[in-house]
C-alpha cells in the first residue's frame, strides 16, 4: 500500500459525489447548462445556472420526501396568484426535513444557517450577472473564479441534500435506477475506491450486473441464461422484470422499437429504455435513464 507524507494513499481518495451522477431529468438538466454556460465563458449565466440547480435540487428533495411542492407548501402566493419560494427559504425548509437523522439538532441548525449564508453569497453574487436583471446601466458579469466558486458551492449543496435524500428518506426501494447500491453477500464487487464499476450477482438461471457511479445505480443488464423468453408471449413478465429495477412510479409508456420498451417516473422526470436482446435461449434486458430530448433530437 503505498504512502505519501506518512499518509495512506488510499485516504487521498475524493470522496465527493457529483450532483449529476443522481438520474433526476431537472437537476441533470440544470447542472448540464450550468457546465456548457461557464466552459462557454458566459460565467454570469452559468451563475444563474449555479442557482437554479440549487432551486431545483430543494424542489425535487422536498417533493420526493412530503409529496408537497415546496412552493406551495412553504412559499407564498404572488400578485399573479403563482406560488414562489425563495433559494434561502427553500434550502433551509429542505435541510430542516433531514434534522432528525444529523448527530444533534444545534450543530443541525448551525450547518443550515452557515449554508443558507453560503447560497445567500451564491445569489448576492449572482445579481451582479447579466442572466439576473434588467437595469439601466451596463452590468458587471462575475469574474471566471468568482462564477467557479458560486457553481462549487451549489454543485456541493445539492449533492449533499440528494445524498441525504437517498440514505435517509429516498421514497423508493434501493438496487433500481438512480439509487444507492444496496450491497448484498451474494454481489461480486468489480468497484474501484470510488465505488465506481459493477456488482454482479451470478447463478446458473441468471446473471444481474448493476453499473455503478459512485454508488449510484446507472444501469442493470438482467440475463435470462436457460429459459426461452418469447416476446409477444412473455411481453408483461419481461415488463414486470424491468419494473423491480425502476422507481416505484415508474410507467410503461410504449415500444420505441421492436427491442426498445420505454418507461417514465413522474417523481424524478426521468426517462428510462429496456432494450430486449434475445439469447435464443434466454434474454439480455439493459435497462438504464435516458434523456427524451436528446434521443427525439
Amino acid at each position: 500500500m503505498g504512502c505519501i507524507g506518512g499518509t495512506n494513499v488510499m485516504n487521498l481518495q475524493d470522496f465527493r459525489t457529483r450532483a449529476d451522477v443522481f438520474l433526476v431529468g431537472g437537476i441533470q438538466e440544470k447542472f448540464i447548462e450550468m457546465t456548457t454556460k461557464y466552459n462557454e465563458g458566459n460565467y454570469g449565466d452559468a451563475v444563474a445556472m449555479a442557482k437554479t440547480l440549487v432551486e431545483s435540487t430543494c424542489a425535487y428533495v422536498y417533493h420526493a420526501v412530503t409529496n408537497k411542492e415546496i412552493e406551495e407548501d412553504k412559499g407564498h402566493v404572488q400578485v399573479t396568484g403563482n406560488y414562489t419560494i425563495g433559494m434561502y427559504a427553500a434550502v433551509r425548509e429542505t435541510l430542516r426535513l433531514f434534522a432528525a437523522q444529523l448527530p444533534n439538532f444545534e450543530q443541525t441548525e448551525k450547518i443550515a444557517t452557515t449554508t443558507c449564508d453560503l447560497v445567500q453569497s451564491i445569489a448576492d453574487l449572482r445579481n451582479s450577472a447579466a442572466a439576473a436583471h434588467g437595469g439601466r446601466t451596463r452590468s458587471i458579469p462575475p469574474a471566471k473564479l468568482e462564477a467557479l466558486l458560486a457553481i462549487e458551492i451549489s454543485e456541493d449543496l445539492a449533492a449533499t441534500l440528494l445524498l441525504m435524500l437517498h440514505k435517509y428518506q429516498y421514497p423508493d426501494d434501493f438496487n433500481v435506477i438512480g439509487s444507492l447500491i444496496d450491497k448484498t453477500d451474494d454481489m461480486e464487487s468489480y468497484v474501484d475506491v470510488n465505488d465506481t464499476g459493477r456488482y454482479v450477482v451470478d447463478s446458473p438461471q441468471f446473471n444481474i450486473g448493476y453499473t455503478v457511479i459512485q454508488s449510484i445505480i446507472q444501469s442493470v443488464d438482467y440475463e435470462v441464461k436457460k429459459l426461452p423468453m418469447n416476446q409477444n408471449v412473455d411481453a408483461e413478465h419481461i415488463k414486470d422484470i424491468v419494473m423491480d429495477y425502476l422507481p416505484k412510479d415508474a410507467k410503461f409508456e410504449g415500444m420505441e422499437s421492436d427491442q426498445m420498451y420505454k418507461f417514465y417516473s413522474e417523481v424524478h422526470d426521468t426517462h428510462y429504455s429496456a432494450v430486449f436482446t434475445d439469447l435464443n435461449p434466454g434474454m439480455i434486458l439493459t435497462i438504464s435513464s435516458f434523456d427524451e430530448t436528446l434521443y427525439n433530437a
